[in-house]
């Protein structure tokens, strides 16, 4: 039977215009089917230069959850071709300079989100598995000592199936695919970086860079840091000091 698949999505990949990223949503996705669904994200990752060394999300196995997005794939899984198909997609839309039959980098990769109430042919988990294992730099996605592993030796996302926000039932899909990033920990214990840093990294940027934050808000992706990080924003659209 084939399976039905979607993409788990925490921040830009939902609302940037640019990289292919539409493309990639209008090929791929059923923007139709969105869903807001629970997740345990956070801002966490300082960025580079394209975001003017501001902070954007990453999955955090302990943090409080917030509301994510869910899009059902617009084909079926029957076959591995089919799921590394649409796990090398999300990777391109992800890292457009990446060769194509990539789903990794020393910074982040594509992972697996099986529903716990659906029974996945094993012999998919066991592909999946083994792509995953052949890819370079796969699963060096750090989190803080308390919170474990994130990303499994067999390339599973080691968070709970999500919830629509709305009632509170179960996705109704049998996998997920979703991007996870390693996050910005430091000191001792590792930690990730306080609402403070957050915000005064954008306060500090050029104003286009707090619009990550401005955006993901509009598209109702949210994390329980926002309010916070709000108090402490300039206003939306106003130049940095």
């Amino acid at each position: 039977m084939p399976l039905n698949a979607g993409v788990l999505i925490i921040g830009s990949l939902l609302w940037d215009p640019e990289q292919g990223r539409p493309a990639w949503r209008d090929d791929r996705l059923d923007l139709v089917s969105l869903q807001t669904v629970t997740a345990p994200i956070r801002y966490g990752r300082l960025s580079g230069k394209k975001r003017g060394h501001t902070y954007t999300m990453v999955f955090s196995r302990l943090c409080e959850a917030g509301h994510a997005k869910v899009a059902r794939c617009k084909g079926s899984v029957s076959t591995m071709a089919d799921l590394i198909g649409e796990a090398q997609a999300l990777w391109k839309a992800e890292q457009p300079r990446s060769a194509a039959d990539r789903i990794a980098a020393d910074w982040g990769c594509v992972a697996l989100l099986c529903n716990p109430d659906r029974k996945i042919p094993g012999d998919l988990l066991k592909g999946w598995a083994e792509r995953v294992s052949r890819e370079p730099d796969y699963g060096n996605v750090h989190q803080t000592d308390d919170e474990g592993r994130l990303i499994s030796k067999e390339g599973l996302l080691e968070i709970p199936w999500p919830r629509l926000v709305e009632d509170g039932r179960a996705v109704d899909m049998d996998l997920l695919l979703v991007t996870a990033n390693d996050p910005s920990l430091a000191g001792t214990p590792r930690s990730y970086p306080s609402v403070e840093t957050i915000a005064n990294a954008w306060n500090s940027a050029d104003g286009q860079y707090a619009e990550y934050f401005w955006k993901n808000i509009d598209c109702g992706i949210r994390t329980f840091q926002d309010d916070h990080i709000r108090a402490r924003l300039n206003p939306r659209g106003q130049p940095h000091a």
